[in-house]
């Protein structure tokens, strides 16, 4: 079964340095989340594994 994740959190100023997806940290945040994605058995599995990493998207800045 494959889960997808919305991108709820973009900047309406794709070029907003203060974005946190748009910095290389970011980039390798998101290619971490869309690995787990690809590999969770379902959606409860993969809110587990990205709240154990600390990658939620609710998480963003806590690191």
């Amino acid at each position: 079964m494959a889960v997808m994740i919305k991108e709820d959190h973009r900047s309406e100023n794709p070029t907003d340095p203060a974005e946190p997806e748009h910095d290389e940290a970011g980039a390798v945040r998101q290619q971490a989340r869309l690995t787990l994605a690809g590999q969770a058995r379902d959606a409860e599995e993969l809110k587990m594994l990205l709240e154990m990493l600390g990658l939620h998207p609710s998480q963003e800045g806590e690191s």
